[in-house]
């Protein structure tokens, strides 16, 4: 106990620090007014004013965004049509199977679970230490930021220094390569292929599971809490941070997170508990940490695709691409909504 004691000391610090820090948030939380202001995160479409009226007049000018989104919803239309075409193929044919398999050599991964927790600890502390730092920042310098860009400031701070935090584990501390975390490059067009055509495939299953999701949570009662990037997409009206927010979320983010989750996560559950339970798990935890109880299931099925695509093609590249794909998706449809309530 004591060699783990003084072998773990800095993660255990690190945790007392967090568990502290919570306690102390929740000592301070006031009561909430039941009279709150709706999000846009808690709204209906009708309740943030996108009527069919409004989508007609939209679609009848001729404004670039109004070509773009025409030509962007019957392009997506006929790809919604291969997908349900792929997926009768694959379940009336004779013999339908997703097998978790490769045929690629996978460089062995030396990492286990507990350096799985380290890393999230320390990225943990390094997320309220930036949220300290920037709330002390502010009221000494009397900096001027609005809520929007100090979110976006501090989300892109921590995904680059957990992509630090990773970098350090597997190179420095492990002395692998990113080959072992599937930053891989052969056979690159080929894996973006797969992760465009595992995408369309899985397109009517993740729409069927979010319906039925917010129906269910719907007759529940339940109202979402607001999600700050959504909020900040909404509400920013500058196009040189719109422009940064839509790389960081559709390109930078799904990067790290598939090195992290995929790369790094996935292989050591794996390592302990087989592949199938490995799978599940860390969608399952990918799910948890994007907050969102509406999309929790599925961002899980798409988490246990990324998955399947990494076991199966050795590489990142098509994990990427599908989160890439996806990303940019909702993006454009948060746009689009934006476009319509001007």
């Amino acid at each position: 106990m004591l060699d783990f004691l003084r072998r773990e000391k800095i993660y255990i610090i690190i945790f007392v620090f967090i568990l502290a820090l919570n306690m102390i948030q929740a000592g301070h939380v006031k009561k909430e007014s039941t009279e709150e202001e709706k999000t846009f995160s808690s709204m209906s479409l009708q309740e943030i004013g996108v009527t069919e009226e409004k989508v007609k007049a939209f679609f009848e000018t001729d404004t670039s965004s109004a070509r773009f989104f025409r030509y962007s919803i019957f392009f997506g239309f006929l790809i919604f049509l291969i997908a349900l075409i792929l997926n009768i193929v694959f379940i009336f044919r004779r013999k339908p199977r997703i097998e978790f398999k490769s045929t690629l050599q996978k460089e062995p991964v030396v990492w286990g679970i507990p350096d799985v927790v380290r890393m999230s600890l320390v990225i943990l502390f390094i997320s309220y230490l930036a949220g300290l730092i920037e709330t002390f920042a502010i009221k000494a310098l009397h900096i001027n930021l609005d809520i929007n860009l100090r979110i976006i400031i501090i989300t892109f701070f921590i995904d680059v220094f957990a992509c630090l935090v990773l970098l350090y584990f597997v190179i420095v501390k492990h002395k692998k390569t990113l080959a072992s975390v599937g930053l891989k490059f052969s056979s690159f067009f080929r894996n973006v292929l797969v992760g465009i055509t595992a995408y369309i495939f899985i397109v009517p299953s993740l729409l069927v599971i979010l319906i039925l999701s917010i129906r269910v949570l719907n007759f529940l009662g339940y109202s979402p809490p607001a999600q700050p990037v959504l909020e900040a997409f909404m509400e920013e009206e500058r196009s040189k941070v719109l422009l940064f927010l839509t790389i960081f979320v559709s390109v930078f983010g799904p990067i790290v997170e598939e090195m992290f989750f995929r790369g790094f996560v996935y292989p050591a559950i794996k390592k302990r508990l087989g592949v199938l339970t490995a799978a599940l798990l860390s969608a399952a935890i990918f799910s948890l940490l994007h907050s969102n109880i509406v999309g929790f299931l599925p961002i899980m099925a798409l988490g246990v695709l990324l998955a399947y695509l990494y076991e199966t093609t050795g590489s990142l590249v098509s994990s990427i691409t599908v989160h890439i794909i996806h990303n940019s998706i909702i993006v454009s449809f948060i746009l689009f909504i934006k476009e319509l309530v001007g």
